[in-house]
């Protein structure tokens, strides 16, 4: 009996040793599981019973390996990471969710649906609460897949530990809260761009419906255009890329023709501003810069955010926006002549200058909001992809991007700007400089005409100041301007200097300019890229030989029933380089021969009618742009084929793109 009692003891203990060599395994604090290495260490090694702290782990991956986050999961599929604290003899508890870094979100090509991806480093947090005393660590579970684009590792489970004593005393009352802080990540983690991030809602929620960033609503990837790619490129470079292309696309915008009538607003005011000295003219060149800045970012972010991607396209083209800009420019314009002399009441200057040192910074601060608005008619395709991003919740790369492009924009303008400073520096600049100032007036009542033309194409159909006419008032003021420098019109400032052969040579030039302007009424193919200030043909009417459809349901149906592919030009009735296009390079026979062979449809977007606001939804849902011109190629059944944003590169360019994707829609 007592011997049985002996073997019973013996038993018991051995069983009770085994069970407390399990509970006080220790784990290692590093690793290797399968393809990942895991590491943990504590947030506050002070924390003490009844608090709480992190555990904050980090995954390493080889270069071309992946693992799959815990936000987006499916049955049966993929192995996602979990992550299990409440273990056998731990002394610590989980205590909220899991703070995790912002994952890729794609779509996986070999499971076929919408993922979150972790490449290379990533930290995460795991919260808890420090429960009792007993073991020398604190125990985390892990559980992963790795894969490449060859297949994937088997699941592995790894337990890390981190060495932790509870410190003494009670606990700390700031110290009870979750505490659910971000992890800062290393110089090796992968940011994914904002557009394709687990931590942007409307990803998240287009990704739980099985649509991956990129994709359109059936899941299939929607093309993108060249303008796109290459700002998702760069995007996923780094942020020194990204602000690269942008400033460079700033430099490309002012090829346009939008920002030319500006330049001799710009000049012509800061040519009687370098009259207050040399100081004075440098500071508000750059208060000029800043407004131009400024409205870019701050205003054309501010509109967007709240009319969408294309509402301060629509600002731009509305006729009081366009009434007041040539308002002011022919105000201006008679200001140069000499006519009258632009004064603030001196009560009025004398308040000012009494309450602040910079009021007199408003006016080119409003100078450069005047340049913005101007430009923002037509700018470039890289302006109309970063405001869709904006209205996605993606406000980061927007802000930087719209800085480093407007910054490209003003510079040259910032040189324009102080130019008259050093003009005045010149010998006897008196009585030529007062022969500029007059010019520059001519040049700004021509640019006035360009936004009464755009007054009149967005309210009168048919036109008050149609095509022939608009060309009729332009040669006019260029043979007027070129009266005046061979002194046969006078202006109210002219001395009587003699004239001199330079301002003879310049004046036999601009009649040259009036009798090329006078060519151009009949033949507008000579006009080049000015006929993109002209006004838009009149409804109905085709450019050349081709012929648009504004009826987009019947271009559609057309398509269906004869198997052609649609050519879409969404288009503006005051966008410059829409002109550009639809006057000097679709009527030409290499363009009409590819033209020809689309159902063609041309739907306006800048009138503030309900057809053109859904034309331009309707741009924006298609095509991801929200700026003129946008051309877009699709099968006949409507689905999308290729996007080109902006005018063309090079006429090869555009019609090699048209060929090929004439070729692709019809597969």
């Amino acid at each position: 009996m007592n011997r049985l009692k002996r073997l019973l003891t013996v038993a018991i203990f051995a069983i009770l040793s085994v069970f407390a060599l399990a509970q006080q395994e220790l784990a290692e604090q590093t690793v290797e599981s399968g393809k990942i290495t895991w590491s943990v260490e504590l947030k506050n090694p002070d924390t003490r019973v009844g608090e709480t702290t992190q555990l904050i782990v980090t995954g390493n991956l080889p270069e071309g390996w992946h693992t799959y986050g815990p936000q987006l999961q499916y049955e049966d599929m993929f192995i996602p990471m979990t992550i299990k604290v409440d273990l056998d003899g731990n002394i610590a508890a989980a205590e909220g969710d899991l703070v995790l870094p912002p994952a890729h979100v794609l779509r996986d090509p070999g499971f076929d649906k919408p993922v979150a991806w972790y490449e290379k480093e990533f930290k995460f947090a795991v919260p808890v609460r420090i429960t009792g005393n007993g073991s020398p660590q604190i125990q985390v579970q892990i559980r992963a897949q790795a894969c490449d684009d060859k297949g994937c590792d088997a699941p592995k489970r790894a337990t890390l530990g981190v060495p932790f004593a509870p410190a003494a005393g009670e606990a700390r009352s700031d110290r009870t809260e979750p505490d659910l802080a971000e992890v800062e990540q290393s110089a090796n983690f992968v940011m994914p761009a904002d557009d394709e991030s687990t931590a942007n809602p409307k990803v998240m929620e287009n990704a739980l419906n099985g649509i991956a960033p990129g994709e359109s609503a059936d899941g299939q990837a929607k093309p993108t255009d060249a303008t796109s790619k290459e700002i998702d490129d760069a995007k996923a470079q780094g942020l020194v890329p990204f602000l690269l292309i942008s400033f460079v696309a700033g430099l490309l915008a002012l090829l346009t023709p939008c920002v030319w009538p500006m330049i001799p607003i710009t000049v012509s005011y800061f040519t009687k501003k370098s009259e207050e000295g040399p100081g004075a003219v440098m500071k508000y060149a750059i208060a000029y810069c800043l407004g131009i800045i400024g409205t870019f970012v701050g205003l054309g972010l501010i509109i967007t955010l709240i009319f969408g991607a294309s509402g301060i396209q629509r600002l731009a083209a509305s006729p009081i926006a366009n009434g007041l800009l040539a308002i002011l420019f022919i105000v201006l314009a008679i200001n140069l002549f000499g006519v009258f002399e632009i004064r603030v009441p001196t009560r009025f200057v004398n308040k000012a200058q009494s309450k602040s040192k910079t009021a007199g910074f408003a006016a080119p601060i409003l100078l450069g909001f005047v340049f913005s608005l101007t430009t923002f008619t037509c700018t470039v395709p890289f302006v109309g992809t970063i405001l869709v991003t904006a209205t996605s919740g993606s406000l980061l790369y927007p802000i930087l991007g719209m800085t480093a492009f407007s910054l490209a924009f003003a510079i040259p303008f910032f040189l324009l700007a102080i130019l008259p400073n050093g003009l005045k520096k010149l010998p006897k600049s008196g009585s030529w400089l007062n022969a500029v100032k007059s010019y520059m007036g001519f040049l700004e009542l021509a640019a006035a005409m360009k936004f009464v033309s755009n007054v009149d194409v967005i309210v009168n159909d048919p036109l008050w100041l149609p095509f022939q006419a608009f060309g009729a008032v332009w040669f006019t003021i260029f043979a007027v301007a070129a009266m005046y420098l061979f002194g046969i019109v006078k202006m109210p400032h002219q001395d009587g200097s003699v004239i001199g052969i330079g301002r003879k040579i310049f004046a036999f030039a601009n009649v040259g300019i009036a009798l090329w302007l006078l060519a151009g009424i009949s033949n507008a193919q000579i006009l080049g890229p000015m006929v993109g200030f002209y006004p838009p043909k009149q409804s109905g009417e085709g450019t050349g030989s081709i012929v648009w459809n504004e009826n987009r349901a019947a271009v559609e149906a057309t398509a269906l029933a004869e198997g052609k592919p649609i050519f879409i030009n969404f288009t503006g009735k005051t966008c410059t380089n829409c002109r550009v296009m639809e006057y000097q390079r679709f009527p030409t026979k290499p363009y009409m021969n590819e033209l020809n062979k689309f159902a063609l449809m041309e739907l306006y977007t800048d009138r503030e009618t309900a057809e053109d606001e859904a034309n331009a939804k309707f741009r924006e849902e298609l095509t991801g742009s929200a700026t003129n011109p946008t051309y877009a190629i699709t099968r006949p059944d409507g689905t999308l084929v290729s996007v080109y944003q902006g005018m063309a590169k090079t006429d090869a360019d555009f019609i090699k793109w048209m060929q090929e994707n004439y070729t692709e829609a019809l597969k």
